[in-house]
Formats: C-alpha cells, structure tokens, sequence
C-alpha cells in the first residue's frame, strides 16, 4: 500500500494539488482514496441529522448510507484510517492525505506560505511543487506543473503501470 502525503502551508494550495494528483492518476488507470487529515479538534458530521443524533446518543461507530454514497462516523480508537486501509485491502493503488506533517510517509510540500515553518521541514519530503524550491527535496516542480507531479508519482512510488483500453 501506497501513502503520499500533501502538505504545505495554511491556503498554500494543498487541496488544489491533490485534486490534480487524483485525476492525473485516475487518467493513468490507478485507483485513488483520499484521506483529509486534520489537527483541529471538530465533528464531521452535521448537527441535527440522525446519523449525528446516533453518534451523540454514544455509538462508537455509524455508517450512513444512501444510493449514492456511505460515510463512516467512528471514534478514532475503534476504527483508525489503518484498520480502514487494511479493510479495503487492494481496492486502491495509492492513498493520497492532504495534512498530516507528521507521519512517517513520503511527503509533497507546496511551497507556497513557507514562512509558515519557522522551525524548519518536516521529515521526508520526496518532492515540491509551487513557487520556491527547497534543498531537501528529491524533485521539484513549478507551480500547476501536476502532469509532471504526476509523473514522478508513478515512476517512483507505484509499482505497476495498468494496462489501459485501447
């Protein structure tokens, strides 16, 4: 299993890159899940709606499910995004996170705001993307340059090219 972070300053763009990197895979034949990571203590689910009503009456867990789509509701001991990896198995090429600067996995800093880290990178950057370059990174890429983002994602972290229809 596959995890790259994408982490950068406060409205440096994160989201923008990822939502980039995720069609740029989907286009390339890779299958792509997607984890919003936060450090703000807040709930998700909306106040008021039943699935919400559920979770405060103290279910640990609580799915909701439509036609369309389910959420998940979980306390992070019960159900943690690992145990959710390891559940969906091979579903997924690569999970890509927007946050989480303090994980262990490899990491794409948007170099937008990088006076935002006065205290210096955080460990394990493999690549920059935006305005300014940064000597611990392994590559860097100008600003909306995602096919070349893209690019270095699949040759470097994923291990198989799928076979695409003519």
């Amino acid at each position: 299993m596959v995890n790259l972070a994408i982490i950068g300053a406060k409205n440096s763009g994160k989201t923008t890159v990822l939502e980039a990197l995720v069609s740029y895979l989907n286009e390339n034949g890779y299958r792509v899940a997607t984890i919003k990571h936060t450090s703000h203590h807040h709930r998700f689910d909306t106040p008021g709606k039943d699935s919400y009503r559920h979770r405060s009456a103290g279910a640990g867990l609580t799915i909701a499910q439509s036609q369309t789509e389910i959420a998940v509701f979980s306390k992070p001991d019960l159900l943690d995004v690992r145990r959710i990896q390891d559940l969906t198995g091979n579903q997924f090429d690569i999970w890509l996170i927007e946050g989480d600067h303090q994980s262990g996995h490899p990491k794409v800093l948007v170099t937008r705001n990088l006076e935002q880290f006065p205290e210096g990178w955080p460990e394990n950057i493999v690549a920059t993307i935006g305005p300014e370059r940064i000597e611990e990174s392994q590559a860097h890429f100008e600003d909306k340059d995602y096919d070349g983002l893209g690019n270095f994602v699949i040759s470097t972290m994923l291990e198989y090219k799928p076979e695409t229809p003519e």
